[in-house]
């Protein structure tokens, strides 16, 4: 196995394990084969809902139309997506491109001392979620409040951060989910007003600093992307191939 496809494979089982313990905690649907994961909420949760492939796809026809079936098999509303490290031709709708953005990870590093406001959620997480929803944003025709992290969200092992401004506004989000040496950073998210500042990187490492012995993981958005290799992320695969349903 290359080292490419070692750390897809493992990647692959981080998704798999933080869908585990999150999607279905909220009710929503998982389901697993050898060749991919799949979860949806049920309603807007942005790269939460989709079909992650677990290995090079043998029949990617098959097991898109697999995706899409499993995506309407309850109604909401939101994108569902169909990703991995593997490359993918041009869609057949009803998919679409929707990117290409790198894997990044990090090594294992203590948190650095920085002068933001960044606290870990540890009860109700209706003002993470709220403030995720305002800064990410999500699509508010698909969201509702407490669809994402419900009061008991803690006990799944994922890990909530918030940053606020000083005057007590909350305008940052992270989250964290660390499993066989790896942690997941999902969920990044910086407010427009407190855009320039500094929060990207504080709130980030406070979510890839949440197990100090893990490496941390993530996929780079362009806005994103500067401030990861600043940060020290490395691309692990230049591409992460994204297709896109619209339900």
């Amino acid at each position: 196995m290359s080292r490419m496809t070692d750390m897809l494979s493992r990647y692959a089982r981080l998704l798999a394990a933080s869908a585990d313990a999150h999607v279905a905690h909220q009710g929503g649907r998982v389901a697993r084969s050898d060749d991919m994961w799949l979860a949806d909420f049920g309603g807007a949760a942005g790269f939460a809902n989709g079909a992650t492939l677990l290995r090079e796809p043998k029949d990617l026809g098959r097991l898109a139309d697999e995706a899409i079936a499993f995506a309407d098999r309850q109604p909401g509303s939101g994108l569902f997506y169909f990703w991995g490290g593997w490359p993918l031709p041009e869609p057949v709708a009803p998919w679409r491109p929707d990117g290409h953005p790198p894997l990044m990870i990090r090594e294992p590093l203590e948190r650095p001392s920085l002068p933001h406001h960044i606290e870990e959620v540890t009860g109700d997480a209706a003002e993470f979620e709220a403030t995720l929803a305002r800064a990410y944003p999500l699509d508010r025709a698909g969201w509702r409040p407490g669809l994402l992290f419900g009061p008991d969200v803690h006990a799944t092992g994922w890990r909530l951060f918030l940053g606020r401004l000083d005057d007590g506004r909350p305008v940052a989000t992270s989250a964290a989910y660390t499993h066989d040496g790896l942690t997941e950073v999902n969920y990044v998210s910086v407010a427009p007003e407190a855009r320039g500042q500094g929060f990207a990187a504080a709130i980030t490492y406070a979510a890839a600093c949440a197990d100090p012995a893990a490496s941390a993981m993530l996929l780079a958005s362009e806005l994103g992307l500067p401030v990861y290799e600043k940060m020290g992320f490395q691309v692990a695969v230049p591409h992460f191939h994204m297709w896109a349903y619209d339900r």
